[in-house]
């Protein structure tokens, strides 16, 4: 709201840190409160998670509106590339330890963007401010050396990995879904819903029964993430057939 209120107020662009689920959840249920600026997301990639909104107060619009052409905008976000040392003798690299090192620089999380990780190689999206004081300080990941530098990468380096899953459904319930993605019981899903856990293109959905589209986005923390890709028609049983793709 600060961001926004400040965008409009100076009639300029102001760029947020990068925003999780939660943040973004509050974002769009405060819609209505904010000034009637433009805005546009950005994480660095069209599939990102984790993005940063740039709120642009120098013209006059009749609400709080969204624009698609985030290329107008010069986010502040760059890309770094971790490479280990000697990829003959690195460990195994996850997600949680490329993060891990990060935040133990002293960075807090919301400098911090998307982590991809391929060929044992990461990409980080990160502010720009923080991106040379990374290259500098960022030598270890768990008991790995590596070497970090800015980088340009081609989109379809970035490009998310997916698995397309498809199954039958009573009903386009948000558990239903889920236990198409998770290949688990409805029942054991409902935990992550009633916990405040799951997501719907970026908003707090804690209603089970909550009906999806062709399109959404659906994150759990703690299980991951998915698209829902195409609705089918009925099975001769009265199931519908649906495709996700799952990020992995």
């Amino acid at each position: 709201m600060e961001s926004a209120q400040l965008a409009f107020q100076k009639e300029i662009v102001v760029y947020t840190d990068f925003l999780g689920l939660a943040e973004q959840n509050l974002f769009y249920s405060a819609v209505k409160e904010f000034p009637p600026v433009c805005y546009s997301c950005y994480g660095g990639t069209k599939e990102a998670e984790r993005f940063c909104i740039a709120f642009d107060g120098r013209e006059a619009v009749s609400g709080l509106k969204q624009t698609e052409a985030e290329e107008f905008y010069l986010f502040p976000v760059v890309c770094l590339a971790v490479t280990p040392s000697s990829l003959k003798y690195s460990e195994v690299l996850t997600h949680r330890d490329y993060l891990g090192a990060l935040l133990h620089l002293g960075i807090t999380r919301s400098k911090i963007g998307d982590i991809f990780i391929r060929d044992g190689q990461a990409y980080v999206f990160c502010m720009e401010s923080i991106a040379d004081f990374i290259c500098k300080e960022l030598c270890t990941v768990k008991h790995t050396l590596v070497h970090c530098e800015i980088i340009t990468p081609e989109e379809e380096l970035l490009r998310p990995e997916l698995k397309e899953m498809t199954g039958t459904v009573a009903s386009l319930r948000l558990d239903a879904f889920l236990s198409v993605a998770f290949q688990t019981s409805r029942s054991s899903l409902a935990a992550f819903i009633d916990a405040g856990k799951t997501f719907v293109n970026g908003r707090l959905v804690t209603k089970a029964g909550h009906q999806l589209e062709e399109g959404d986005i659906v994150s759990v923390r703690g299980k991951g993430r998915f698209k829902v890709t195409e609705i089918k028609n009925l099975t001769k049983k009265g199931r519908i057939v649906v495709t996700i793709n799952k990020y992995i």
